[in-house]
Order: C-alpha cells, then sequence, then structure tokens
C-alpha cells in the first residue's frame, strides 16, 4: 500500500542490501549525509577511520608475526624468503609485505568485505579460545601441561575454571552467530579454509613443521637487544 510505514524487519533487510550493494564506505558517506551539521559528520568519521586504523595495523602486525614464526619452522611454502630478517629495521619485512598486500588483494571484490571481518573476528576468538580450554582440559585431568598458582603470573582463584567455561561458551555462540544466515557465505568459507588447512597439513607441512628451537630463540633474543 503505498505511504505504508516499513517494518524493523523490511528496514533491517534494505540496510543488508545497501551494504552489500555499496559496501561499508560508500554506506558511511551517505548516512554522514544526514547529519546537518558538518562538525559532527567530520568527528564522526574521523573516530572510526582512528579506530579501524588502529584495528588494521595491530592486525597486520599480528598476521606478519604469525607468518614470519610458521616460517622461520619451515611450516610455509616460501618460507625461505618469509622468513627473512631485514638488518636495518630489524622485522621480517617480506612477511609483512605479503601478509599486506594479501589483505589489500581479498579486499579488492566488495563482498569478500563481509566474509573477510567475520572470519577474522572468528578465527581471533578461537586463537584465545583454543589455549584457554586445553589449559582448562588438562588441569581437569591433571595430564599435560597447565598453569598453576605458582606458575602462572596472575590466577583468577576458584572463579578460574567458571571463568574458563564461559569463555569457551562465549566464544562457541560468536561462532555460531556469525555463521547463520545472512552471513552463510561465512560458514562454507570456514569450512572450505579448514579442509584446505587440513589437506597444507597433512600433505606438506606435517613433515617439514619442527617447531621453533633454542637457536631460534637465541636468534630473536639477540634482535631484541
Amino acid at each position: 500500500m503505498p505511504g505504508k510505514k516499513p517494518s524493523r524487519a523490511e528496514i533491517i533487510q534494505q540496510d543488508i542490501e545497501d551494504l552489500r550493494r555499496l559496501g561499508y564506505a560508500q554506506q558511511l558517506y551517505r548516512e554522514m549525509g544526514g547529519f546537518s551539521n558538518f562538525a559532527i559528520s567530520f568527528s564522526i568519521i574521523s573516530i572510526l577511520t582512528g579506530a579501524m586504523w588502529l584495528c588494521g595495523s595491530s592486525s597486520i602486525t599480528s598476521m606478519a608475526r604469525m607468518w614470519y614464526a610458521f616460517a622461520r619452522d619451515d611450516g610455509m611454502p616460501g618460507a625461505a624468503v618469509i622468513k627473512k630478517i631485514s638488518p636495518r629495521y630489524r622485522t621480517p619485512i617480506h612477511s609483512i609485505l605479503i601478509t599486506s598486500l594479501l589483505a589489500i588483494a581479498i579486499c579488492l571484490y566488495a563482498s569478500a568485505y563481509f566474509v573477510v571481518t567475520s572470519i577474522s573476528t572468528i578465527t581471533l576468538y578461537l586463537a584465545y579460545m583454543i589455549p584457554i580450554y586445553l589449559n582448562w582440559r588438562n588441569k581437569r585431568r591433571r595430564a599435560g601441561e597447565y598453569t598453576t598458582a605458582a606458575t602462572a603470573p596472575w590466577s583468577l582463584g576458584r572463579w578460574g575454571g567458571f571463568i574458563n567455561v564461559v569463555a569457551i561458551a562465549w566464544t562457541l555462540f560468536i561462532a555460531v552467530v556469525f555463521s547463520i544466515p545472512p552471513n552463510e557465505l561465512v560458514l562454507w568459507t570456514m569450512l572450505l579454509l579448514a579442509l584446505g588447512l587440513f589437506v597444507y597439513w597433512h600433505a606438506y607441512a606435517k613433515r617439514r613443521f619442527h617447531g621453533p628451537t633454542r637457536a631460534d630463540e637465541d636468534t630473536l633474543k639477540k634482535l631484541q637487544l
């Protein structure tokens, strides 16, 4: 009917379609145009830009460091190049450049941005959850490696086990929420990535990846001096 007010569900669906069609940057620019005060619009955009720049810088730093670590232990193709340290900057410059260019290349396709951000969030949470789960499991079994009040820098005391369970449950919840419609593409991409990593591990890395050695640690300490 003409003049009918759209429902909340229809408004949300329209926003989702606009984001997919325009992308985050264009949609943000369009929404900021609704503010009559330029100072308010500029301030909001500046804050968001600064936050995204810092988040992107930390992500690139983390990714480059992980690529270097696996390449140093011969766990990646092209490890001889990726693990090289710049004598001038004392950083794994090839790892930084490769991961930065890879991040840009992936996001050139606008529709991939949603998948990249969702998968990044899920895998970041999983990276934190896995050691929490292993420590919690080993402590309950009294087997394997796990922290104690005597060996840990600090302790949550009797609340530690409960907080571990909450952290694990929250991570699993986030992984499901970020994978359900309209983000089903995230689920299939995650499954394909998991399958690819499984095949890669058994076909290549399992025979070459040896883990860090004392010599590697000594070299890293010299670079930090």
